[in-house]
């Protein structure tokens, strides 16, 4: 069963604070505006990340997971071009389970190619860091 969007929002959080980040804010689960933003400290970049978890069910289907991976990956995508962001550096930030990952996996040369990275989190809340950096042509 994939851990629920405000496990997945508080692990990443924990993970930044021992990390090298800095001014992490983030924001209780369903509220509007960026899951978490943060500073790191070595490049001074903004970071936003979008947040999403399992579902509320505790079942871990396919659709369910598919939904809410490619809503992370739409949010981040568009924060990317959009002008005036008060970001330079974007991430998603998804439980770690069966179909999660299958379609994270689908989506990971984009991710890549865009420079958005990726936080997964597994059952016990351990975070795993994928850095993307957007390549320029």
């Amino acid at each position: 069963m994939p851990l629920k969007e405000q496990d997945v929002v508080d692990a990443i959080e924990k993970w930044l604070n021992a990390n090298g980040f800095s001014e992490v804010n983030a924001i209780k689960a369903g509220a509007r505006g960026y899951d978490i933003a943060a500073k790191r400290v070595e490049t001074s970049q903004r970071w936003l990340i979008e947040a999403k978890g399992g579902a509320y069910s505790g079942a871990d289907s396919s659709n369910d997971a598919w939904s809410r991976t490619g809503a992370a990956f739409l949010m981040t995508a568009g924060w990317r071009f959009q002008k005036d962001i008060p970001g330079e550096r974007f991430a998603v930030g998804i439980p770690s389970s069966r179909w999660f990952d299958i379609h994270l996996g689908r989506i990971s040369p984009a991710l890549e190619y865009l420079g958005i990275s990726v936080f997964q989190v597994d059952d016990d809340g351990k975070v795993n860091f994928t850095e993307n950096r957007h390549r320029p042509e």
